[in-house]
């Protein structure tokens, strides 16, 4: 019997992205994925968000989607010829565009990205719930992106066939959140009255990290972190920082602990008590701080009292 040829290959970017996204879906669908399955929803998922978005930049204007703009080249573009931006750029792009990516999502993008690298060039060691917990992020922020900017500028057969994959994606999304929802049904006991120390967690994303009395674990992924280490993980995870903005900085994001000394305190953090408002938390001591100062004289974190004194009680003594 002949082999009948394959046809020829036509992936335009956004059948491309929402192939990677049909296989995404495929690995995780599955009760209890394998690490196979959990290998491929990483790669493909980072390749969909890739892919998604930057076929979302090119819809406003195709330069935007090189590396350097002003160097763009009609013909490069049209071979494929060309270095693209990078995943950071393209949501700033966006974003100046008027598209919405939260802080929160533009972590799980990062985040994702981070995975990507560390299983494509590495090795990648992560609890299974964590990685399928962030994937349905990942998917939430992708299905939007679709529905409220893809779609629109397509018309006919790309319509159609984007509606098609879309149908697929979304039956499927459910059965993935289930699984979730039943590991928070078990540990919502162990989080009941601990409002103040519960935060959202870098690797899952999920509100069930508990820092209490120096030790920083998640109940959902079980993941465990150094209290003086898990202020880069959760500024990067949670908040959307790039490593690269402490590669160079000694100190990271963490400032001096005013109450315990370690240098594990971040201002900008969310804890379940106050999720929509941003306090100053330390992970040493599970103290939580409303506007901390720098001293003027002495350069450390101190509590203003009602007369607003820019010098900490400590220097004031000394200049007794």
């Amino acid at each position: 019997m002949t082999a009948v040829p394959p046809a020829d290959m036509n992936y335009p970017p956004i059948r491309n992205g929402m192939d990677y996204l049909r296989s995404v879906v495929a690995h995780l669908d599955r009760g209890e994925p394998d690490e196979r399955d959990l290998k491929y929803a990483v790669l493909h998922l980072q390749a969909a968000t890739e892919v998604l978005l930057k076929a979302l930049l090119v819809a406003f204007d195709w330069r935007q989607v090189f590396s350097k703009p002003d160097e763009a080249d009609q013909l490069a573009y049209e071979h494929g010829d060309f270095t693209s931006c990078k995943i950071e750029d393209a949501i700033k792009r966006l974003r100046a565009q008027g598209v919405e990516i939260t802080p929160e999502g533009k972590g799980n993008i990062t985040h994702l990205a981070q995975q990507r690298n560390r299983l494509q060039h590495f090795r990648l060691t992560s609890a299974a719930p964590a990685i399928e917990a962030r994937a349905a992020q990942v998917l939430d922020f992708l299905i939007a992106l679709v529905d409220d900017h893809l779609r629109p500028g397509l018309t006919g057969d790309d319509a159609q066939h984007l509606e098609q994959e879309m149908r697929h994606v979304r039956e499927a999304l459910p059965r993935i959140r289930s699984y979730s929802a039943i590991i928070m049904d078990r540990i919502a006991p162990e989080l009941a009255g601990r409002q103040w120390y519960t935060l959202r967690c870098p690797d899952c994303t999920k509100w069930a990290l508990l820092a209490e009395g120096g030790e920083v674990r998640c109940l959902f992924c079980e993941t465990d972190w150094d209290a003086e280490a898990f202020p880069l993980p959760y500024v990067v995870g949670v908040l959307g920082h790039s490593w690269r903005d402490y590669r160079k900085d000694p100190t990271g994001p963490a400032a001096q602990c005013p109450e315990c000394g370690a240098y594990a305190l971040v201002g900008g953090a969310y804890v379940a008590a106050r999720p929509e408002e941003a306090v100053q938390y330390c992970f040493g001591c599970s103290e939580v701080f409303d506007g901390l100062e720098p001293c003027m004289r002495c350069g450390q974190l101190y509590q203003p009292g009602p007369d607003h004194v820019a010098i900490c009680t400590d220097c004031l003594g000394s200049m007794g």
